[in-house]
């Protein structure tokens, strides 16, 4: 079902896969992770509220299925070539027996700093015959070691009689070594080194270009990170003491920086994707409640790699679905503007103009404004959500009339422009009537607006799109629905 070289770790494995790695490890990717056995084993002895994380990548749909089942972020597919950002302190991998040397040469170059335990045919190490197997011997001989478990998958879940080389490899950054004898005249203005990149403003090219950007991005501030580090390393070989004045400057170079490169890697990815989704502008179309599940998707698949490919996919996704995704929102305003008709179950006070089934022409908001007695006895807006269901009705009436809620007279603006003009000390008998764009609007002491549409046509389009997003319509053709 999983492929013919598929062969889950015996626990017995990966119990001396883990005593290999550094008790000092916080942040793990497992490769070709199949059911995630040697992550789950991971998450088990560091306890499920550890701080420890474990990234998975797998191919297989399948697999994959299964690794997002069990909470484990899945953030590629293809190992050989993932180009993700390295924040990891280990690699802990089975990889296939056939081209296991290939994968963890990748790990080799992929790891900055850190640990690796990965799984062999033992042939790969015992008969170096070609140039990648004699590359890994001399790298495993300068820094690493080989245990041989025997036939240890003879028992397993599936098994085989491969003969399996346990090897052990841990890299050090170069970056983390120091020349205390370096050139004292090397030193050079921060500026020199920056230039001036004169092909920054020709790389314009949408999709590409913020894959370029985010790319650009990560290479310099895991730089960066690395920078920070030396400096403190230079200070401990002068014997600086860095404590107070110091920390603060420093704090990411005497702390785990894969910690940092971690989180800067998830809040980048995080904010990168939130740039697509804002160039598409899809607010204009999309209600709050809408809007903030949509952060929710990006917080959950956050591990996505920011690739052109990802972002062109998700684009024609989010392109193919909006149709839905703006009737969805209009049907939640029309809930938001149906909660208070009489008789609701709400627990709030309710009016017979409002009903339950439709939006009715006037529509009645119990606390669309504020009076403030005791503060000047004067008028204001609220904020938040009773302000929010303003703009999400401006927003969804400019779509239905093709309209730029940029450039739209809303609710929110009449009302502030109003309560402007009749400034402070009102009294009983003031005007209580403005207009937007779309409504007549009349407003109360007591709090309470009301709103009436002032083009039938589109108050019907408004209530047929909602009975669409919330299925209501059946076989109901929209002319016998329009003014029902």
């Amino acid at each position: 079902m999983f492929g013919t070289e598929f062969f889950p770790t015996p626990k017995s494995v990966i119990h001396k896969m883990l005593k290999k790695i550094s008790t000092d490890a916080r942040h793990f990717l497992e490769p070709n992770a199949g059911k995630g056995d040697i992550a789950e084993a991971i998450v088990e002895k560091r306890g499920r509220y550890s701080r420890d994380k474990v990234d998975c990548i797998e191919s297989a749909p399948e697999l994959v299925s299964i690794l997002i089942d069990k909470d484990f972020p899945v953030v590629g597919h293809d190992w050989l070539t993932y180009d993700g950002v390295c924040y990891y302190d280990a690699i802990l991998m089975n990889p296939p027996f056939s081209n296991g040397d290939d994968h963890l040469l990748k790990a080799w170059d992929f790891m900055h700093n850190g640990e690796i335990v990965c799984l062999l045919n033992e042939e790969t190490v015992k008969n170096p015959h070609t140039a990648a197997r004699k590359r890994l011997a001399a790298i495993i001989e300068a820094h690493g070691n080989v245990e041989y478990l025997g036939a240890c998958f003879s028992t397993a879940q599936r098994k085989t009689d491969v003969r399996v080389a346990m090897v052990y490899l841990k890299k050090v950054s170069e970056d983390d070594s120091i020349d205390l004898w370096a050139n004292v005249t090397e030193e050079k203005s921060v500026n020199d080194n920056i230039g001036a990149d004169a092909n920054m403003l020709a790389i314009r090219d949408n999709l590409g270009n913020m894959q370029h950007y985010y790319d650009k991005a990560n290479e310099h501030m895991n730089m960066a990170f690395q920078h920070i580090r030396k400096a403190g390393l230079y200070l401990n070989a002068n014997d600086v003491y860095t404590g107070q004045g110091y920390e603060k400057i420093l704090q990411l170079a005497f702390k785990n920086i894969n910690d940092a490169k971690a989180e800067f890697g998830r809040k980048h990815r995080r904010d990168a994707w939130m740039h697509v989704f804002n160039q598409m502008e899809f607010h204009r179309w999309l209600d709050k409640k809408q809007r903030e599940e949509f952060v929710r998707d990006i917080e959950r698949n956050g591990n996505i790699p920011f690739t052109k490919e990802n972002i062109k996919g998700t684009l024609e996704n989010v392109f193919l679905q909006r149709g839905q995704l703006f009737e969805k929102s209009v049907a939640n305003v029309f809930d938001e503007l149906t909660r208070y008709y009489k008789g609701n179950t709400n627990h709030t006070e309710g009016w017979k103009t409002n009903d339950s089934y439709k939006v009715n022409r006037k529509i009645v908001f119990p606390w669309g404004c504020r009076f403030e007695k005791d503060y000047g006895r004067r008028f204001c807006t609220y904020h938040g959500s009773n302000i929010d269901i303003y703009h999400d009705l401006d927003r969804i009436l400019c779509v239905l009339a093709g309209k730029d809620f940029k450039e739209c007279g809303t609710i929110a603006k009449a009302m502030s422009k109003k309560f402007e003009i009749l400034g402070r000390d009102v009294r009983q008998g003031f005007d209580n009537q403005t207009e937007s764009e779309f409504f007549d609007i009349k407003f109360w002491m007591k709090g309470t607006v009301h709103l009436t549409f002032k083009d039938k046509d589109l108050w019907a389009r408004f209530n047929i799109t909602a009975a669409k997003g919330k299925q209501w319509l059946g076989h109901q053709t929209q002319k016998e629905a329009r003014y029902a």
